[in-house]
């Protein structure tokens, strides 16, 4: 008999093919049904995108062998709950990281020249009122990046190679002696908080991490700093950062994720001053979905079929 696989939420049709060809897959939204997360409960194996499987519904899949995340971070797993049941987690941290870094190269830019603004005014009908639109170039400025993994890194060399800019960067789980590239790396974040004349984040989401753009660390950027978000939307401190850009104290924020999902129409930064919003589209390419979910259905089968997957978020249930 197949392995069951249950699949609560849209993928490419490439991932779903190889799950296909070994799997018996549970598939809601081909057939224009709801979610049941009873399905869960049944299936050796799900893959998840924004679905979460929490440590009440580890307990109740007895027979659930491996969790497949299709992105990068795990924040909607519980993978220590997985982790004590044995279950494997993998991921497709590698699959999204040009795509996720285009994008922040995208907000980047188009905040730099208020893009938004000006293309609603022409909308309006104001196109005199260009004027108001004056921007800022991003050569010369300096970059702060705070993570440099596979999409900060990225990030990184686009920008200092192809933009001109000064780049910096604050990571502490690197180790010492790493190559970081063009990136210039400070030992706090103090230090790049205070050089950066854009801020980017490419963090994981964990209690270290969290609110990590606060208050107190808002007030060390220079009133000019932009800030970009395409990691997860709980490292900054959202009430605090609507009052800095409410109070000008920095100059914008262009933000593809947030600490809700979706972000609630009546939210404060929908109507923050110097703000653009995406709704946590970053990864959403075509080629960066069909990697993913290649990537995901292949880790997958690699644990339903005993081998050790390629990318496994909780190694030690292999010993």
């Amino acid at each position: 008999m197949k392995p069951v696989v249950y699949v609560p939420e849209p993928i490419a049709p490439s991932g779903l093919t190889l799950l296909k060809s070994e799997c018996q897959c549970l598939i809601p939204w081909e057939m224009g049904v709801e979610i049941d997360r009873n399905s869960l409960y049944d299936a050796d194996a799900v893959v998840v995108r924004l679905f979460t499987v929490d440590r009440q519904d580890i307990n109740k899949s007895k027979q659930l062998k491996v969790i497949a995340k299709h992105g990068v971070g795990v924040d909607n797993i519980d993978v220590a709950a997985a982790t004590a049941a044995g279950i494997p987690v993998v991921s497709t941290p590698r699959a999204n990281a040009n795509a996720v870094a285009e994008h922040t190269l995208t907000l980047m830019l188009a905040l730099a020249r208020q893009v938004a603004p000006a293309s609603a005014a022409i909308d309006e009908g104001h196109f005199s009122d260009r004027g108001q639109f004056q921007g800022v170039e991003l050569a010369g400025k300096t970059l702060g990046v705070i993570g440099l993994g596979n999409v900060g890194s990225r990030v990184a060399r686009m920008a200092a190679l192809g933009l001109q800019m000064t780049v910096k960067a604050y990571d502490p789980c690197l180790p010492k002696g790493v190559d970081t590239g063009p990136a210039v790396l400070e030992e706090s974040l103090e230090t790049l908080l205070k050089a950066a004349d854009f801020l980017t984040m490419h963090v994981s989401l964990t209690q270290e991490t969290k609110h990590m753009i606060n208050q107190q660390s808002l007030r060390l950027l220079k009133p000019e700093c932009r800030i970009i978000n395409t990691s997860r939307g709980a490292v900054i401190d959202e009430t605090a950062l609507v009052q800095a850009l409410s109070q000008r104290r920095v100059a914008g924020a262009a933000l593809d994720v947030f600490e809700d999902e979706p972000l609630p129409a009546d939210n404060p930064l929908v109507q923050a001053p110097n703000t653009l919003l995406t709704p946590h589209i970053a990864s959403s390419t075509r080629e960066s979905l069909d990697r993913m979910s290649l990537q995901a259905a292949q880790g997958v089968l690699d644990v339903l079929n005993g081998r050790t997957p390629e990318y496994l978020f909780n190694s030690e249930v292999f010993g």
